[in-house]
């Protein structure tokens, strides 16, 4: 599978989730990171301006669909990206990928960072 379609395949299940299709949403995102041998999924959901609410994926083959990804993308003589983040804008279904090589701890998820992050995260 090449990457447009893995990203693809990706976006599917994420927007057949029943946790993501929960409540209705104009935009989402979820963010693959990686630390060592670990790896976090953490999705957001975006309707009409509020805070962003958590909605993470409960599926259990969307975390190999990203480590698929993240082979896939994978750049010679680099190490693989520590994170990926999946937008998705509702109304027009577009999907896209963004993913940090060098700066992937901008995407680490904490206490402190939460808020910060998930909204830097919302699809534009």
């Amino acid at each position: 599978m090449d990457n447009n379609a893995l990203i693809m395949a990706i976006g599917q299940a994420i927007v057949s989730d029943p946790k993501v299709a929960a409540e209705p949403w104009d935009g989402y995102a979820l963010i693959a990171s990686y630390s060592g041998d670990r790896r976090t999924l953490s999705g957001f959901r975006y309707r009409d301006g509020q805070p962003p609410q958590a909605a993470t994926p409960g599926s259990r083959d969307l975390g190999e669909q990203f480590d698929a990804l993240r082979e896939a993308t994978r750049v010679e003589g680099k190490a693989p990206w520590g994170a990926c983040v999946i937008r998705i804008v509702g109304a027009t279904g577009r999907i896209s990928a963004d993913f940090a090589y060098e700066a992937a701890d901008l995407w680490h998820i904490g206490p402190g960072t939460l808020a910060e992050v998930s909204e830097r995260a919302r699809p534009g």
